[in-house]
């Protein structure tokens, strides 16, 4: 629930923004936007003042403004309402996906890419915001330009693709690059699959499931030094617990928001804030999101010192 006590007010602490950097001020809440930004030498350096983190890939949403979280794509394999304000759209993972690395997602669930699906999502009234599939299917590449034609976010993801057929999809207009390294072709000496063209080519954003469980620390700090911070999307991949099979196989992510910014802030707290905020909120075209600055939406995540969340406001209002 929203509280509506106060429509202005003030935050004091370190502001955290992906493009002005880091500065002890204060932000000046009113009518659900950023009304001003003070930077004030020698003011508090706590609380840690972020912009609300925006994520692209949740299975399960019921905690998520805890963390620190303001928007978020529901992860799902079909349409299907939705009803939480917080909540952008969908983020269609499949089911046009190869079975080869499927990964958590039931074999059964996957399909061949059917071009009137891709018509009805493009008709659904923006509810769809973005979709992964394996650029390898037939008929995947035409899908991916009706996609990126219909406005929805192309991506790639659970996929055995060569570096061929990726880039193909990305003249095609994919545009993110779903979990990327997990559920994916692995990288060899003359048969890279997907991963190296996908972090060299400045089209794509990639998603990094940085929770300290799907990926080894090197891989996310190699990551981080090929893309940069600005072509990065921290994602949770969010589902209910258990999150892990028997034999010690992933189902999926347990931390979002406040404890990704945490892992990723040993790269800089502002570098934290673009892959948290800025990159995720570009990518789905939201001008008014991602940044402390005027005019934006007062959309926030404040912290302890230890990244532990302690406030969440969406649109100027704690929830």
């Amino acid at each position: 629930m929203i509280d509506r006590v106060r429509s202005r007010h003030t935050l004091e602490g370190l502001l955290v923004d992906p493009v002005e950097g880091a500065f002890a001020g204060e932000v000046v809440v009113a009518d659900g936007r950023i009304a001003s930004v003070e930077r004030r030498e020698g003011g508090p350096t706590t609380p840690l003042v972020f912009p609300g983190f925006v994520d692209l890939h949740v299975y399960d949403p019921r905690d998520v403004s805890a963390s620190g979280v303001t928007g978020y794509l529901l992860a799902t394999r079909a349409l299907r309402e939705v009803a939480d304000p917080l909540c952008l759209g969908l983020h269609l993972e499949g089911p046009f996906l190869n079975p080869q690395a499927a990964g958590a997602i039931p074999v059964e669930e996957l399909t061949p890419v059917d071009l009137g699906a891709v018509d009805e999502w493009a008709a659904a009234g923006g509810l769809v915001r973005l979709v992964t599939l394996a650029p390898e299917l037939p008929l995947a590449l035409v899908a991916v330009e009706r996609l990126a034609g219909a406005g929805i976010v192309p991506a790639l993801g659970h996929t055995h693709a060569n570096g061929l057929t990726t880039r193909a999809a990305v003249d095609a207009g994919a545009r993110f690059a779903t979990h990327l390294w997990n559920a994916t072709r692995p990288v060899r000496a003359r048969s890279t699959g997907p991963v190296p063209r996908l972090l060299l080519d400045g089209r794509v954003t990639i998603g990094l499931l940085a929770d300290g469980r799907h990926l080894h620390p090197d891989t996310e700090e190699l990551t981080v030094r090929v893309a940069g911070s600005r072509r990065i999307a921290l994602t949770s991949d969010l589902v209910p617990p258990p999150a892990q099979r028997a034999d010690g196989s992933l189902l999926g992510g347990d931390r979002c928001g406040a404890a990704l910014v945490a892992r990723m802030a040993r790269f800089g707290l502002v570098e934290a804030a673009s892959m948290a905020s800025l990159v995720p909120a570009r990518l789905l075209g939201l001008s008014d999101r991602g940044r402390i600055a005027p005019g934006y939406r007062a959309d926030l995540a404040v912290l302890g010192s230890d990244f532990s969340p302690l406030r969440t406001l969406v649109a100027g209002e704690t929830v």
